[in-house]
């Protein structure tokens, strides 16, 4: 999680689960919307027919319910925020390695007063820093497990209406 493309790829991810907060939405028509979930309302079933997803055993299997279930309470958030969360999170793993790694007393000292205040100004920032930890949680999932797939596939349309 120490690379700027991370960064990036975590801020797509915001921008997402966003959409039913104060986020950045891109404007759809209502027939258009309507238009897209009646394809995909046809497409799913025979998707999970295939998969053999229908059966009792997939109900609560779902990928990301408990993101899901805490969409709301994110109203104060902006995705500045969270950018600048992730930011402060980085800089303060960079200069605690750079302390680790430093053999000089003055070095260290200054590295652990930087560190002291990036903490005190990251105390400003908890709301975000519980959406930068959901996205690693949302980044860390394992794609390519067919269990992880079939559940996806399960409560898909119901993470596209509210994204779309």
């Amino acid at each position: 999680m120490g690379s700027w493309l991370n960064i990036v790829l975590m801020f797509g991810l915001l921008l997402v689960s966003l959409q039913r907060t104060q986020g950045f939405r891109l404007p759809q028509s209502t027939s258009d919307k309507e238009e897209t979930l009646k394809k995909l309302t046809d497409i799913i079933p025979s998707l999970q027919k295939h998969y053999n997803t229908l059966g009792t055993e997939w109900v609560g299997k779902s990928v990301f319910a408990s993101q899901l279930d805490r969409l709301n309470s994110r109203g104060s958030c902006t995705c500045q925020a969270v950018l600048l969360e992730g930011m402060l999170n980085i800089y303060e793993e960079i200069f605690r390695d750079m302390s680790n790694k430093s053999e000089k007393k003055e070095v260290k000292t200054n590295l652990t007063n930087i560190m002291t205040n990036v903490t005190n100004v990251r105390k400003n920032y908890s709301e975000e820093q519980k959406v930068w930890r959901e996205l690693q949680e949302i980044h860390s999932i394992k794609v390519k497990n067919a269990t992880i797939q079939k559940g996806a596939l399960n409560e898909f349309l119901m993470v596209f209406n509210l994204a779309y």
